[in-house]
């Protein structure tokens, strides 16, 4: 039987260990250093916002759909709770962009609306009518506790006789002959036909070892959560406003405000503590305060919220704001799965059944194009020019009015 094993037990990792358990694909093995979750995914805000562009309709529909069936399956939840979302523009080029979302979401049969910002302020009880130019409702959005979908996949996979290994650090791959033969896992070689990379930021060393460099790098990414009173409804809409890099959502009564700042802090993963599970980064208000001050005149209210929490916890891009998913086309059976832009909970489906899809020998469900594991070539290996298109990831999400988070 054909033995695969996925490294890293975050979303993503727990994502592909469901789909390819669900396919049949063979004997299925997920190995995570720590707890699973205890990566990136932990942290995670947790917002999945569709919009009606090529490589986020049908997944994250998929999506949504999956997770229902997940917590039928199981019953467990996802926490996931359907608030819609803002889209505010603060100027006129904005707000003719959010036109283009409108009508696409219209030729979908979505039952968007675009506000004014009378209509928009009447949404959300914090928001400053006059800050505004207008704004898109966008119906099919919402959050979840990305714990919780961890536990979805996790439990699903199991029952389908995929064996999760938690405190099972893999040091190295062996290969023979330009093929994949196994892993080294504690003291032990163990044998497996093919191996997914799912590893996040510390995907790059693994695979570093059999001479892959990765087109990725860690980012300091940020977000606060504010005490409201009065506490905001559960109910309420999340937002986005592009122009000002900015997002939030209402979280157990307060706000949760984060950004995707410009020229962000790069991060060198070796500098970090060693084991990171479970860990943040220090709070970096230096950084965060301008888009503080910008959501402040958003919501003025924001002035006097005293901050419950500054969450700082390093994620994964790359050059072009896309993941890595597929073969390594010089190593036969070794796949990546990686770099996930921090939109790993909203690609989590998609990539998982992509990979399970390649494995299979299948036409995938989904467009995988963007996704090439090789589509940099040799700049991956220039480090300047890396460390600076990484720097620049996360802004250029809202600078093309197109925001993943």
């Amino acid at each position: 039987m054909r033995r695969v094993a996925i490294i890293g037990g975050g979303v993503t990792g727990c994502s592909v260990a469901w789909h390819l358990a669900s396919q049949n694909i063979g004997e299925i093995h997920l190995f995570e250093r720590d707890q699973l979750g205890s990566g990136t995914t932990w942290h995670s805000a947790g917002n999945i916002t569709w919009k009606p562009v090529d490589d986020n309709d049908a997944p994250v529909l998929y999506l949504l759909d999956l997770i229902k069936r997940l917590e039928d399956e199981t019953n467990l939840t996802s926490g996931w709770r359907t608030t819609g979302r803002l889209f505010l523009a603060r100027d006129t080029d904005t707000l003719d962009m959010f036109s283009g979302f409108h009508e696409g979401a219209l030729d979908r049969g979505v039952d968007a609306r675009m506000l004014s910002p009378r209509e928009a302020s009447g949404l959300h009880p914090l928001l400053e009518a006059s800050s505004l130019s207008g704004a898109w409702l966008n119906p099919l959005a919402g959050y979840l506790n990305p714990a919780d979908l961890v536990t979805l996949y996790a439990r699903s996979a199991r029952a389908l006789g995929a064996e999760l290994h938690e405190q099972s650090n893999v040091s190295n791959l062996t290969t023979t002959n330009g093929h994949i033969t196994g892993i080294v896992c504690g003291d032990e070689t163990l044998e497996f036909d093919d191996v997914i990379i799912c590893g996040g930021l510390w995907s790059s060393p693994l695979v570093a070892e059999q001479g892959v460099t990765l087109a990725q790098g860690g980012c300091e990414h940020f977000y606060i959560i504010l005490d409201i009173d009065p506490r905001l409804a559960s109910s309420t809409p999340s937002f986005v406003s592009p122009s000002d890099f900015i997002y939030g959502r209402e979280e157990v009564g307060g706000l949760l405000l984060g950004c995707f700042d410009e020229q962000a802090n790069t991060i060198d993963i070796s500098n970090l503590p060693d084991p990171f599970s479970f860990s943040l980064l220090n709070e970096n208000w230096d950084k965060f305060s301008p888009y503080f001050d910008r959501a402040a005149e958003l919501f003025p209210a924001l002035l006097n919220a005293p901050v419950r929490r500054f969450v700082n916890g390093p994620e994964a891009f790359t050059p072009d704001g896309n993941p890595f998913i597929g073969p390594v086309s010089d190593i036969d059976g070794l796949w990546l799965c990686t770099g996930m832009n921090s939109h790993g909970v909203t690609i989590s489906g998609a990539s998982g059944h992509i990979i399970a899809d390649m494995l299979a020998d299948r036409e995938p469900r989904f467009a995988i194009d963007l996704y090439a594991p090789g589509r940099f070539g040799t700049k991956a290996r220039d480090e300047v020019w890396l460390e600076k298109m990484i720097s620049d990831a996360p802004s250029s999400f809202y600078q093309n009015v197109n925001p993943k988070k």
